[in-house]
């Protein structure tokens, strides 16, 4: 029975401490896992590089099952040399080539190997492929790398680990793990747009770690975003999220990766490994922090936001939408784009560039905005289509719907003019630094602005749109390094959450960076304020369309006197962009490192 009632409670043990942990140990190592963070599954590997022991893999599966915990394999797909020719094969971390006969068959055995055990195991995300040797050119041929290894993993992961495995043990169920690095799954071989349907199961790297101090550039709220992203290309099929201790300089950036995982709707949240969270302060605190989440999610239903349309191996604007996330914008990545035949499925999208990798993208956004439909593009995105239209790629070609241009010119800004409420008014502010935007340009009363960027006597357009048929296209130009999103000044970073905001979603926030907004298809909602170098505690006003009160979730038979069991709205207007609509405005503090949930009156 597990721990917890909206998720799995799970880690990992990797072969090498399976192969030396005595029976002893493990009972010490159980009883303080299950007293601080409480475990109900553990993933145990066969193979890394090298095997663990029938004898051992049968001791800890014996002794975890007594202590209630659910026990399936796993396997990473790493290898020493196996002959002295491989000596030339140059491959990051160990990972296998997968055109050399020896490691071929040495992965079928470890998929035998590992059937015999488990109805169950999943594969850490070591498969993939960058080798470049003699075998793997003479293979690739005449195709790109991309064409080649995509193919090549599909071909091993139906032939290599299925096949074998099955063979074995026909009731065997097989997961793919994906990394945390999806904008360069295609170039690895990583092929989710096949392999969902040949796996069993998926399951998705939440690790984000800290931004600045690891060589990945994974931002924060990708532990929040990815997991959307796989359950929209595999519905009910994303098994879980997979998070680790390191590259944590502080307990909240670990914690947090839990936090956003759980807020996903994740169904397991697996933290690596047993032998990293054993004695490690971080994770102490990690099973009161479940308990927590455990009876917040009781009351939230699925997670939804504006749909990121990202297809399968694409890359350009990489993550993007995350740095988004983690300002208070409610994003939805999609592999798929949100149309049913020439009917939408989504009142507005937002596309970035790796959009474009879809080149019957502008076909999709006419018949979007024909049917009513918002799309909102990124400044990366005007570039790119720009030259694909100007290459004939595009049909139609970008200028059927606005008249922006990209001039190939920067625009440096510190002065900022934005939209308050609708197109009814306008302040002007100072940002405390210079922020550099690629310079796009329109032509006055063709396309319009409502928020503008510059210096002096020189400003441009950084929010600007036009209508076409029954809808809207719009332009939001954001800074050339993505993380100076967070030093735009906060009334611009409102401009852009209301701009983003899908006519379905009924909350907003208006505040400075550094706060994510999850928003789910019950009329509940959670905020998360992040932890970085400097930062304090933030206020900020909610906007809600049409509530009364807002209650806090939990919800509490016995509030305590400090905290009331809802808050009541500062004050509750009519919206002058929309004058049907009424919102209610209310206000809340959130300290660094803490989440805030709330249910809609």
């Amino acid at each position: 029975m597990s721990l917890f009632r909206n998720f799995k409670s799970v880690t990992y043990c990797v072969a090498q401490w399976a192969e030396h942990i005595s029976e002893e140990e493990l009972r010490e190592q159980a009883d303080w896992l299950q007293k601080y963070v409480g475990i109900d599954k553990v993933y145990l590997e066969t193979y890394r590089g090298s095997f663990a022991s029938e004898k051992q893999i049968k001791m800890i599966k014996k002794v975890l099952e007594e202590y209630g915990i659910e026990v399936s394999g796993g396997i990473t797909t790493v290898t020493p040399d196996l002959n002295e020719s491989d000596k030339k094969r140059h491959r990051l971390f160990e990972t296998f080539c997968y055109c050399n006969e020896p490691m071929r068959n040495r992965l079928k055995e470890v998929s035998e190997y590992t059937a015999k055990f488990f109805d169950e195991f999943i594969i850490d995300d070591f498969f993939f492929t960058q080798c470049m040797c003699e075998d793997c050119l003479r293979e690739k041929g005449n195709r790109s790398w991309k064409e080649f290894r995509l193919a090549k993993m599909k071909e091993v992961s139906e032939n290599l680990i299925i096949k074998p495995a099955k063979a074995v043990n026909p009731d065997i169920k097989i997961i793919i793990k994906y990394p945390n690095w999806r904008e360069s799954y295609h170039e690895t071989g990583y092929n989710p747009a096949e392999q969902k349907d040949i796996f069993d199961g998926i399951y998705t790297g939440t690790e984000t770690r800290h931004g600045a101090q690891q060589d990945q550039h994974l931002p924060r709220y990708l532990s929040y975003s990815l997991p959307l992203y796989m359950e929209n290309a595999s519905p009910g099929r994303n098994g879980g999220g997979w998070f680790d201790p390191f590259e944590c300089d502080r307990i909240d950036t670990y914690l947090e990766q839990a936090y956003l995982t759980a807020f996903s709707k994740c169904r397991e949240i697996m933290s690596f490994c047993w032998p990293a969270l054993y004695n490690n302060k971080r994770a102490t605190p990690l099973g009161f922090q479940y308990q927590k989440m455990d009876e917040i999610l009781d009351y939230c239903g699925k997670a939804f936001g504006t749909k990121v349309y990202i297809p399968f191996n694409s890359q350009d604007d990489d993550h993007l939408e995350d740095f988004l996330g983690m300002v208070g914008v409610t994003l939805e990545p999609t592999p798929y784009f949100p149309l049913e035949g020439k009917k939408k499925t989504a009142s507005k999208v937002f596309l970035t560039a790796s959009s474009l990798e879809d080149k019957e993208i502008t076909k999709k956004i006419r018949d979007f905005m024909l049917d009513g439909g918002s799309v909102v593009v990124s400044s990366g995105f005007v570039i790119g289509a720009q030259k694909l239209s100007e290459s004939g790629v595009l049909n139609p070609p970008l200028s059927e719907f606005t008249s922006i241009r990209y001039t190939n010119r920067r625009l440096d800004a510190d002065e900022f003019q934005v939209t308050v409420n609708g197109l009814y008014g306008r302040n002007y502010i100072k940002s405390d630094t210079t922020i550099s935007f690629p310079l796009l340009e329109h032509r006055n009363n063709a396309s319009w602005s409502k928020a503008n960027a510059g210096h002096g006597e020189y400003h441009e357009s950084i929010i600007m749109y036009d209508t076409y048929g029954n809808g809207i296209f719009e332009v939001i130009n954001l800074p050339d390094m993505p993380s100076r999103i967070r030093d735009l000044p906060a009334q611009v970073l409102t401009n852009i959450r209301q701009e983003l905001m899908d006519t379905s979603c009924r909350v907003w926030i208006d505040c400075g960076p550094g706060v994510s907004l999850f928003t789910y298809d019950n009329d509940t909602f959670g905020l998360y304020c992040y932890t970085n170098d400097g930062c304090a505690p933030v206020d900020f006003n909610i906007h809600v369309k049409g509530a009364s009160a807002l209650e806090f979730l939990p919800v509490s038979q016995k509030p305590s006197k400090w905290r009331p069991s809802e808050i009541k709205p500062l004050y509750t207007r009519k919206i002058e962009f929309n004058a049907s609509d009424e919102e209610s405005v209310f206000q809340t503090r959130l300290i660094p490192g803490d989440f805030q949930f709330f249910r809609i009156k």
